[in-house]
Order: structure tokens, then C-alpha cells, then sequence
């Protein structure tokens, strides 16, 4: 269960409200040092930085000006962090920009709605590698490469792969995602087990009863070309 509400530790009404500005306020118009690698942060770190700790989204969802801060508050502001920093470090063309700052303007509810699925997503998952996947698919959405369904599909979906798969994706790329007949002789050594874990994950298919094949889903094809490719940037 998320700190949020654990404990029965929920934020003030007037509080809970600002919650999707204050993200998208920060995601959109960061007042936070972009030059720094908030993933390598550490626990000191943000207690003793007391400009992070003004941050408005920080201060309502991990209350670190309010006394101590937990284990698990620290992780999930850490990956908030994250998660901000790296929206920004995304080239995303100004028209796409402007008309996703429009739409939050203008229909407060899709706002909230996208806020919180954004933090159930970074809050549930346990490697700062999913939380940059997750903002780079984020910003593929607002660039309008992929819409909302196929986003929320995609991230809920990489809850159930296995990070160690991530590399490759990469090999995969070098093959066109297809391991088949036709070209099973000439790839070389296959990796079955991570193979395994991607088709575990709902990322990848078997192709023949009868031939071991392998082929990404479409799902996966967006996951490596807008989540995972941008990690080697």
C-alpha cells in the first residue's frame, strides 16, 4: 500500500486537491535543478536539501517538511524526482507541449486522472530504470507518438517484466524482433531466458508450436522504441 494512505496518514482536503497541479506544475514548469541525477540522491541528500523540500509536489506527497521521512517516502520522492528530471531531458516538439498544457487547463478531471495513474505507476515499481521508461513513454504520449490506452497499457504491462530483459530489447532491435525460421541459423547464440521473461511479461509471443520462435507484440515494439531506446541517448 502506498504511503499515501498508509497508517490512515491521508493529505488535508484542500491539500489532496492541489495534488495533480502541483505535479503537473513541476513536470511542466520544473523549478528543480535539471543538471542533477536524482536517481543517485540518497537519503541525506533530500533531508538536508532544503530547496528540494520546498518543492510544492514534494512537500505534499512525502511531508518532509512535516519531521522524519521514511524509507519508503524517500524512494518514492526519489523516483519523483526522476520521473520530473527526465520528462524534461525529452526533446518534445512546443505544439504538442502547449496543447497538453490546453488540455490540463481546461478539463481539470483528465488532469487528476493522469496525476494519479502517473503516481501509482512510479510508486509501484522498485528500479529508477522503470521510472525513466516510464517518462520517456510519458513524453511519447504528450508528443501524441502513442495515446493514453496504449501508454497505460504499456506501463502496466512493464510491471511485470523483468529489468534484467531490458538489454535486450537491443539485441532484438538487430534482428527486426522476429526470431524465425527463416533466420533462427544465422542470429547465433539465443538468449531463451530472457526471451522467456518477455513473453512472460505479455511483450512477446511464441510464433510455432512446433519451432521455438519468438516475435515482440506491437506493445513491446513501442515499449523498446519510446521507453527502453531512449536509455542509450
Amino acid at each position: 500500500m502506498s504511503d499515501l494512505t498508509k497508517n490512515n496518514e491521508r493529505l488535508p482536503d484542500e491539500e489532496s486537491n492541489q495534488v495533480s497541479k502541483q505535479l503537473f506544475d513541476e513536470v511542466l514548469n520544473p523549478t528543480l535543478d535539471l543538471s542533477v541525477d536524482y536517481s543517485e540522491i540518497y537519503l541525506d541528500d533530500l533531508i538536508d536539501n532544503e530547496a528540494l523540500k520546498e518543492i510544492p509536489i514534494i512537500k505534499s506527497i512525502v511531508g518532509v517538511v512535516r519531521g522524519g521521512i521514511s524509507i519508503n517516502q524517500f524512494w518514492f520522492a526519489k523516483k519523483l524526482l526522476t520521473f520530473i528530471r527526465e520528462f524534461n531531458q525529452n526533446s518534445i516538439e512546443a505544439k504538442k507541449l502547449e496543447k497538453f498544457k490546453s488540455k490540463l487547463a481546461t478539463d481539470p478531471k483528465f488532469g487528476k486522472k493522469i496525476a494519479e495513474r502517473l503516481m501509482i505507476f512510479i510508486d509501484r515499481h522498485i528500479e529508477i530504470t522503470q521510472t525513466i521508461i516510464i517518462s520517456n513513454l510519458f513524453a511519447a504520449y504528450v508528443e501524441e507518438k502513442i495515446h493514453y490506452d496504449q501508454f497505460k497499457d504499456i506501463v502496466a504491462t512493464l510491471d511485470k517484466l523483468n529489468p534484467k530483459a531490458f538489454e535486450s530489447f537491443f539485441n532484438l532491435e538487430k534482428i527486426d524482433f522476429v526470431i524465425n525460421e527463416k533466420n533462427h541459423d544465422s542470429i547465433g547464440a539465443r538468449n531463451f531466458e530472457n526471451e522467456a521473461l518477455i513473453t512472460n511479461s505479455g511483450f512477446g509471443l511464441e510464433t510455432s508450436s512446433w519451432f521455438s520462435g519468438f516475435e515482440l507484440t506491437d506493445d513491446g515494439r513501442k515499449l523498446f522504441d519510446y521507453g527502453i531506446k531512449p536509455l542509450k541517448k
